[in-house]
This record gives structure tokens, C-alpha cells and sequence, in this order.
């Protein structure tokens, strides 16, 4: 039997008896999995409570080598319950949505600390409390990024098929289906492609790179943050092959 500590987000909660709970959590060390916290509505308890959505914690947990029963917590230690962002309706919304990205498209039990660390600063972003203009590349950011650190990143800046770079082109077709910019020359007749300018496939780019920590002082203009979120949420129903149920609740900005 192994003691194992570890930072980990909750994003899911079950009520297991009159005292327990049963909750999946992302790990920093150990991925995504499901630990039964006995006891922890008990007065006194050394579990920290009960687990909210999002809350970022420290576990501590029992491993048995090869076995399947469900790990058992030991202890649990809250490092942030996110206030501020529970007390705002918008706020939270996206981070049901991010809750909805890492539990779809994060494995079970495989350690994926970069995604972790991603998920970590995109909830420090919001619970800093920017502006409203800069909710949009926040969002954007934290969805580019989990889905180039998870494999599932679009191709944008070259065709897919021949890798052609485009030049002094202003606009691009870019096809969900086939994974990203596809040329002339590579598409096949009748397809699912829509145009993206070569300004919004380079923002996409960049965002799915940046520290959303990073975004708080950042505007884009209107036309454009439309125009990236539109393409992002077509390429994001490509790789889950189903919309979101947690919808981002940003309204398409007025120039």
C-alpha cells in the first residue's frame, strides 16, 4: 500500500451514505480519477468537507498496487475555493465549461501535469476578476491550450494535407473534418470548410499558447474575437463528435 499526495481540481461530486461523498478529481501526478471520501460531512473531520466544483486542494490517498478497488482519501486540504468566482453567474459558467473540457478530454489515470497546471492558471484568471472584454481570449486560451497539450490541436498555419504555407492570402479554408487549414489544391469539392482569416487562424495559434494569467489587460477587436470563437467551438465539436453541454455563456461582442 502506497500514500500518495497531490494537488488536484474537483469535477465531479457524488453523495455516497449520509456521511460520504465519492468524487472525481483531476490530479497534477496521477490524471483523472475517483476517490471515496468516508466520513467527511462527520464533524471534525480531516478531509477538508465536502467537495465543491473546481475546488483546488491538496489529497492525500492510499494506493494498493494492482488493485481496483476505488482509492480511500486520508486528507484533504483546500487551497482554493475560487470565492469570486462562484459569486459571479458569468464566471462560474466558464468554469463549468472548463470542468466539461478536462473530464472529456483528459484520460483516466494517466498523468497529464501540464494540462493540470493550464487548468490551475486559467481559474486563477478568472478569480482575479477581469475585465469582461478579456473573458473571451481567456477562454479561448484555456480551450486552445488543453487542446494542443491533449493532441487534438487544429492545424492553422500550414495546409493539412501538403503542409503548404499560404501566402499574402487573407483568407483560409479551414476544415474541421480534416483537422485544420486545408489549400485549393487539397480540398475535395464539396466539404465542410468555412473561411478564417489568416488574422484569426494566427490569434488562435498564439492564444492556445499563452498564460491566461496573461490576458487580463488583452481587447481583441469584435469582429475578430467572433470570428476565433466561432471557429473554435466548430473545431471543438469536431474532436468531441457532440456540442458541449456546458455552453460558453459570452455573447458575440457588438464592434
Amino acid at each position: 500500500m502506497g500514500r500518495v499526495t497531490t494537488e488536484a481540481l474537483a469535477l465531479r461530486r457524488t453523495p455516497f451514505g449520509e456521511t460520504s461523498q465519492i468524487a472525481e478529481f483531476l490530479t497534477r501526478s496521477h490524471g483523472r480519477l475517483s476517490v471515496i471520501l468516508k466520513g467527511v460531512h462527520r464533524p471534525r473531520a480531516r478531509k477538508g468537507g465536502g467537495v465543491d466544483l473546481l475546488d483546488h486542494s491538496m489529497l492525500t490517498w492510499f494506493s494498493r498496487r494492482n488493485s481496483r478497488a476505488m482509492p480511500q482519501l486520508v486528507e484533504r486540504r483546500v487551497l482554493s475555493h475560487h470565492p469570486k468566482l462562484r459569486a459571479n453567474v458569468e464566471l462560474l459558467q466558464i468554469g463549468e465549461f472548463l470542468v466539461e473540457l478536462l473530464r472529456t478530454l483528459t484520460p483516466e489515470d494517466q498523468p497529464v501535469p501540464r494540462v493540470f497546471d493550464l487548468a490551475v492558471a486559467t481559474l486563477q484568471a478568472l478569480e482575479a476578476g477581469p475585465p469582461s472584454q478579456a473573458l473571451g481570449p481567456i477562454v479561448l486560451a484555456a480551450q486552445g491550450g488543453i487542446l494542443r497539450l491533449g493532441g487534438f490541436e487544429p492545424v492553422l498555419d500550414r495546409c493539412v494535407v501538403c503542409e503548404r504555407r499560404p501566402e499574402a492570402h487573407r483568407m483560409l479554408r479551414c476544415d474541421p473534418g480534416r483537422g485544420g487549414i486545408v489549400c485549393a489544391g487539397c480540398r475535395e469539392g464539396r466539404d465542410d470548410s468555412f473561411l478564417l482569416s489568416t488574422t484569426a487562424a494566427e490569434g488562435l495559434r498564439r492564444l492556445a499558447r499563452t498564460d491566461p494569467r496573461e490576458l487580463e489587460g488583452v481587447a481583441l477587436p469584435a469582429e475578430l474575437e467572433n470570428s476565433m470563437r466561432r471557429a473554435s467551438e466548430r473545431l471543438l465539436v469536431q474532436v468531441l463528435e457532440r456540442q458541449l453541454r456546458c455552453r460558453v455563456p459570452l455573447r458575440e461582442r457588438v464592434a
